[in-house]
């Protein structure tokens, strides 16, 4: 045991039951006992083993990494000469991530949950096992190139079977660091634990000294929790590779998903630059300040607009009434009827799961939303613009379609009702931000540029909750859908919409246009198109469109690769060209 530290602090990640500060106390060697200590229980979530598979860990990691900022790292750099103890019962990728956020910490001590005797250790009299024989097999050639994907199976606890990593990734570089004899106890002393953490560097190490400059690698763990949290540790932010961890399940199919990526997870925190958090505060109060003065000037002369008329005339009078005729739009209200007219942006929220909720007349915004939609739009005009379509279609949604926070819980899980719901409020947020932008005296003419104009600021909006600085590797179907959706329309808008009637009749036509030939997977009742993956040798498009069916597959004039590469770089232009061909065949 090292020197007598000057306190302890005594980390207690304890996901699956708690973790009590007696157990803890009792594991300490006798020198230690009587220290200065400071516990922090990390517990984001109450998990159960056998729903693992299907819980968005990625979610808990972004809470988890908050925690740690705001409560964990203020007590380590304010304790100077005092050792972190690890004490943990987490999901493995959790735990690595866990141990990722003290990368910047050395003097760190690992316990373990002893399997047999049920009770915490760093020596354990228990021998599981006969040998500890460590090896390491398929390490890179460092002059090695082409290589674009590498799986690293950590077989400790149990074997990770390589059929079943091969399911999950395809054609990649194969890396083992393995027991000859797996064991949950086998790791007895904290020697061994330390030395399969150093060779899990030594690993990390060697892949990114390798010149194909490999970005991600891909983890298929099967070791201690406590090993789990030490390899985090041990993992570089400047010098080695995003971190692919995966879950596993043997009752699945996959065996393995997708869970946390460490170092640069798209889905949870980004470290944004304190100059973009400041310009986020800017367009925060620019979102603020449009909906107080201007979107609720509007409102009220909506109001009167619209009195013993259809909410689309309240908007455009000269609008031809043969069209938008059928019940899917008559039966709407008017925008100055939804809660818009008392509500708020709130000016302080931070991490917001999904980006953005609503309760009380008061929108909860994730900072990621703003900085985002600003690096994507620049100008504070197009910024004002989004932030009206989406209020105008998020409004329709919470008054008319009743997506309360008791109903918007997994709606997800419903892809085409919110499919349907969705392409609705696009177009009452369009149909919304022209009568607003005519009554302003915005420029609304040529108005076939306007709504050209209008429909890449929406898609752009869109965007922003994907946009986190890295480029798609997956992303749910329904907003494939709904993407391909507007971009059809733009296309069909820049060929036929000579003018308002006709630019009408398009959008009131909801299109049903799809990609097939990706992978897809299913989680938690959502489904995915892996962007890198085919399930066949051919990517197809379809769209139904004058009651006929039209089918392609992927041409030199129908290119349906740029296609997806456009969701991967989240591109529209690339998307829009080849649905020009796909129009024009």
């Amino acid at each position: 045991m090292s020197s007598t530290p000057k306190g302890l602090i005594i980390i207690k990640h304890e996901f699956f039951q708690p973790i009590t500060n007696e157990d803890c106390i009792a594991a300490l060697p006798e020198a230690w006992k009587n220290l200065d200590r400071q516990f922090i229980s990390v517990a984001p979530a109450v998990l159960r083993l056998e729903n693992l598979y299907d819980t968005d860990q990625v979610q808990i990691a972004m809470n988890q990494r908050k925690f740690f900022l705001d409560s964990v790292e203020p007590k380590l750099r304010s304790a100077a000469g005092h050792k972190v103890l690890y004490f943990g019962l987490a999901p493995i990728p959790l735990a690595i991530d866990l141990g990722y956020q003290f990368h910047n910490f050395r003097d760190i001590e690992v316990f373990q949950l002893h399997h047999v005797e049920k009770t915490w250790y760093q020596t354990s009299q228990h021998m599981a096992t006969d040998t500890f024989d460590l090896q390491v097999n398929g390490e890179l050639n460092p002059k090695q190139k082409g290589i674009t994907e590498v799986m690293l199976r950590l077989s400790i606890s149990h074997r990770v079977k390589s059929p079943d990593t091969h399911g999950v990734i395809e054609n990649a570089a194969e890396i083992d660091i393995e027991l000859s004899q797996p064991n949950e106890d086998s790791l007895d002393n904290k020697e061994k634990l330390n030395e399969i953490a150093e060779t899990f560097k030594n690993v990390l190490d060697n892949v990114s000294d390798n010149e194909s400059m490999i970005p991600v690698i891909h983890l298929f763990a099967s070791v201690p929790t406590g090993l789990a949290f030490l390899a985090g540790t041990k993992i570089s932010p400047n010098i080695h590779p995003l971190i692919q961890t995966y879950q596993y399940d043997a009752t699945k199919e996959p065996r393995y998903t997708k869970s946390v990526l460490i170092k640069g997870e798209a889905r949870s925190e980004v470290k944004w630059t304190d100059e973009e958090l400041v310009e986020g505060m800017r367009l925060r109060q620019l979102a603020a300040d449009q909906l107080n003065t201007d979107i609720k000037d509007f409102l009220k002369k909506n109001k009167s607009d619209s009195r013993g008329r259809a909410w689309y005339l309240g908007l455009i009078p000269e609008l031809d009434d043969k069209l938008m005729a059928d019940k899917f739009w008559t039966n709407l209200p008017p925008i100055s009827e939804t809660t818009l007219k008392d509500d708020e942006i709130d000016l302080h929220s931070d991490a917001i799961t999904d980006g953005f909720t609503w309760k009380n007349n008061r929108w909860y915004l994730n900072n990621g939303f703003f900085v985002s939609l600003g690096k994507r739009l620049g100008e504070d005009t197009k910024l004002q613009k989004a932030y009206r379509s989406f209020l105008f279609h998020e409004g329709l949604h919470y008054y008319r379609h009743k997506l309360t926070s008791s109903t918007v819980n997994n709606i997800g899980s419903f892809p085409k009702v919110l499919e349907t719901a969705d392409y609705q409020a696009d177009v009452y947020g369009l149909l919304n931000d022209y009568g607003f932008s005519a009554k302003a005296n915005l420029v609304v003419s040529p108005v076939k540029q306007f709504f050209l104009d209008s429909i890449d600021v929406a898609t752009e909006t869109m965007w922003a909750f994907d946009d986190n600085g890295v480029n798609l590797e997956e992303i749910q179907i329904r907003r494939v859908n709904r993407y391909l959706m507007w971009y059809w329309q733009y296309v069909m808008i820049e060929k036929f919409g000579t003018d308002l009637n006709e630019i009408v009749k398009v959008l009131e036509d909801k299109p049903v246009i799809e990609i097939n030939g990706l992978k897809t997977k299913e989680l938690n009742n959502r489904f995915y198109f892996d962007l890198n993956s085919k399930n066949s040798p051919h990517l197809e498009i379809a769209i139904f469109k004058n009651n006929e069916v039209y089918r392609h597959g992927s041409a030199s004039n129908l290119p349906i690769e740029s296609l997806v590469e456009g969701f991967k770089k989240m591109n529209g232009d690339l998307i829009k060209e080849v649905l020009r061909g796909f129009r024009d065949a």
